[in-house]
């Protein structure tokens, strides 16, 4: 009934999922906080280093050669300020340059002395803020740019003054951010150190989980067992905690489960035989009835005005003997004696046996078979009441007349993944309403006045019987549909157990 298997996403997979991401997330956060922590604390240190640069090499320049220089521009100045810029690029300060620009922000020197003096710095295009602020007098930072090296590079200005204060040039000096190399390596290093975290926290927690999934596991197919009818079953679970607290409740509750259905299965078991007994005390004056209303029916002339009472008597004896048949096929276990049958045959007798209700009351049979419908194992008898009750319903359902189509086919693994022969009974009669069709297999239950309830009920018990199943389709004022469907013999299986 319940497939015992691992589930896919079970409780050890779920909590030791939730641990490892748990764990994941919180290394990941604490990781990316201190590398972005790290990471804007030595860009803001570089970002000072290079201001305090770029404003000392603004402060040696000696600012008299400097205004002498202007005017001549002679390779004397020139390697005089070549010489002093530089003085500011030691190894400690490892810049790549250290430039002097002048008005229209041309360059006027260098340290390396690599650049054309009184052309305009292709850099300083993306560093136009940065260079404004610097000739309104302020030192200034940029944010970090890629580099020819393919690395982030950083560059800062500082104003140079004349003796009145006034912005006459600007230094730049620029290097590369190094420090991201060390910053990167270490958060590889973290994120390795926190995958492998993760996974122990995952293992972790898939040990944690098992002491609490196997017990419980147990209980599931403890609880599959019950499910089945297997009331013996009980659950040994050694824990010392609510788990096992719960096991011991649950063997209790399974003993008093057995306990409960042994008592109703007793009671049941004397209802049956009395309402048996009644059913059957009942029957013998309802056929005494009968049979001296027959005597008296032979008495009387056949203009009599008294066989109308007669047929009335016995019209209510035929109703009651009815009831009580009915009582009783519900009542009393049922007993398949099951031999190879077609399904054919059972269908058309039991068609035939309705060939008078179907003629009084104008209904008109159509029937659609399969041809060659496979061999059945059943109780001709018991099936053919089954497929008569149906009948029966169906007539009834139609008070005006009309058509009952009936329809036989075959099957092969569309319901519950197994071969059926499926017999369908459609009328066009009055249907059911959704309530009513949720209650219609239920004992005593009919919208019938003259009814027992028990016709569905014992179709249901007949069905299960012979392992089949029924199933019921109802539209009010539109109809009603009965599927009854019943495993077949194959082929091979018929010829090996009943052809010789």
């Amino acid at each position: 009934m319940f497939p015992n298997k691992e589930y896919r996403w079970g409780l050890r997979t779920k909590f030791s999922t939730a641990l490892g991401l748990l764990v994941l997330m919180s290394l990941l956060s604490f990781g990316l906080f201190s590398y972005l922590v790290t990471r804007n604390t030595l860009e803001k240190q570089m970002e000072n280093g290079l201001v305090n640069h770029a404003e000392i090499a603004a402060g040696i320049v000696e600012l008299e050669i400097f205004a002498d220089w202007l005017p001549k521009r002679n390779s004397f100045y020139y390697s005089i300020l070549k010489e002093k810029l530089s003085a500011v690029n030691t190894k400690e300060a490892d810049l790549d340059n250290v430039i002097l620009i002048g008005p229209g922000n041309k360059v006027i020197a260098d340290a390396k002395g690599k650049l054309t003096v009184g052309n305009e710095l292709e850099a300083l295009k993306a560093d136009q803020v940065e260079l404004r602020l610097a000739w309104e007098g302020n030192a200034e930072a940029s944010v970090l740019f890629p580099g020819k090296d393919e690395r982030p590079h950083k560059s800062a200005y500082a104003p140079v003054f004349s003796k009145d204060r006034k912005v006459i040039a600007v230094v730049r000096v620029e290097a590369s951010a190094r420090f991201l190399d060390t910053v990167n390596r270490v958060a590889i290093v973290q994120l390795i150190i926190a995958l492998v975290i993760t996974a122990f926290a995952v293992l972790l927690g898939v040990l944690i989980a098992s002491t609490v999934v196997t017990p419980l596991k147990k209980l599931v197919q403890a609880s599959e067992r019950i499910a089945s009818g297997n009331l013996d079953t009980e659950v040994n679970v050694g824990s010392r905690d609510e788990i096992g607290l719960f096991a011991k409740t649950f063997n209790q509750m399974a003993k008093n489960l057995k306990k409960l259905y042994e008592e109703v299965a007793a009671h049941g078991r004397q209802i049956a035989e009395l309402s048996a007994s009644v059913a059957h005390e009942v029957r013998s004056p309802i056929s005494a009835i009968q049979g001296f209303t027959e005597l008296l029916e032979d008495e009387l002339e056949n203009d009599d005005y008294r066989l109308e009472y007669i047929n009335d008597i016995k019209g209510e004896v035929f109703v009651l003997n009815s009831k009580v048949t009915d009582f009783i096929h519900f009542a009393r276990p049922l007993t398949i004696e099951a031999s190879p049958l077609d399904i054919t045959e059972v269908l058309e007798t039991a068609i035939s046996s309705m060939d008078k209700e179907m003629l009084d009351n104008d209904i008109s049979v159509r029937y659609i078979f399969d041809k060659e419908l496979p061999i059945i194992m059943g109780d001709f008898e018991q099936l053919r009441g089954l497929f008569v009750n149906l009948i029966r319903n169906a007539i009834q359902a139609m008070e005006k007349g009309g058509e009952i189509t009936i329809r036989a086919k075959i099957l092969n693994g569309r319901l519950q993944n197994k071969s059926f022969v499926a017999v369908t009974i459609e009328d066009k009669g009055c249907g059911m309403s959704p309530a009513d069709l949720e209650k219609a297999f239920d004992p005593f239950f009919t919208k019938k006045s003259n009814g027992t309830g028990l016709g569905l009920s014992i179709c249901k018990k007949i069905t299960t019987a012979h392992n089949g199943n029924i199933e019921l389709e109802s539209i009010l004022g539109k109809g009603t549909k009965v599927r009854v469907f019943l495993p077949y013999l194959t082929q091979v299986e018929y010829q090996s157990e009943y052809q010789p």
